[in-house]
């Protein structure tokens, strides 16, 4: 949706999803992982998994990505469904516990690698809209407050953006 212009801008999930194209903000890293499983999964009363103890669990594909070999994906309540029916498992940021259906449970994964949350638009797209959005964005992420036009709620500089749309 960046890639044709259906969308402006995006929070992905990197290295989970193809920036190819994208220029990006990295708002947040999140160094700790889990496994999210259905409530019955055989390791859902586990304290901690190993990415070798989810070798063999079918690992959901999104479009247009280099990804598991599970069922096709397409967004995260369908995602969830697959879980909840055994048909899936996947290892998100830990940040996704709060947001679990009642069916489902995470378990920490030990040696998953961090995942980066980037605000993501296409490399071409340039607006003043954009620009006030990204510094709006990292700013927030960065625990402070800013106003569109880029002026802080609190004392320090400017937020720097990479590829300033």
């Amino acid at each position: 949706m960046l890639r044709d212009g259906r969308a402006d801008a995006a929070l992905l999930h990197h290295p989970r999803e193809d920036l190819t194209g994208l220029d990006v903000e990295e708002l947040r890293v999140e160094k700790e992982q889990v496994a999210v499983l259905p409530r019955g999964h055989r390791l859902a009363g586990r304290t901690s998994l190993t990415m070798a103890d989810l070798a063999g669990e079918a690992m959901p594909r999104w479009p247009h990505m280099d990804s598991g070999d599970g069922p096709l994906v397409t967004e995260v309540g369908q995602l969830q469904e697959l879980i909840a029916l055994g048909r899936a498992v996947v290892v998100s940021p830990e940040s996704v516990r709060g947001h679990l259906r009642r069916d489902l449970v995470s378990v920490p994964v030990v040696d998953a690698p961090p995942t980066a949350l980037v605000l993501a638009w296409a490399e071409a797209r340039r607006s003043r809209a954009l620009a006030a959005f990204v510094r709006v964005a990292s700013a927030v992420a960065a625990g402070h407050h800013t106003d569109a036009d880029g002026h802080r709620s609190v004392p320090g500089g400017h937020p720097t953006v990479t590829g300033r749309p």
